[in-house]
């Protein structure tokens, strides 16, 4: 559904409805969403943060993230 949402058959929340404005062919895949004008601030302490980069670090070498 995700990638529907951004681009693909069903581009907003409508699921749907009747929009009061006509769609073109290529607008849903146009569309992008705007910037935020401020940062969300860390939904996570320190703490988490850090146990996460130790399980992360647990993994090895060869995990995803640790590809460049």
């Amino acid at each position: 559904m995700y990638l529907e949402l951004i681009g693909g058959r069903q581009p907003d929340f409508g699921l749907g409805a009747v929009a009061n404005k006509t769609v073109g062919a290529g607008d849903a895949k146009d569309w992008r969403p705007a910037a935020r004008p401020n940062t969300l601030p860390p939904r996570i302490t320190n703490e988490e943060a850090a146990a996460h980069t130790a399980f992360i670090d647990s993994l090895g070498d060869g995990v995803l993230w640790n590809r460049d």
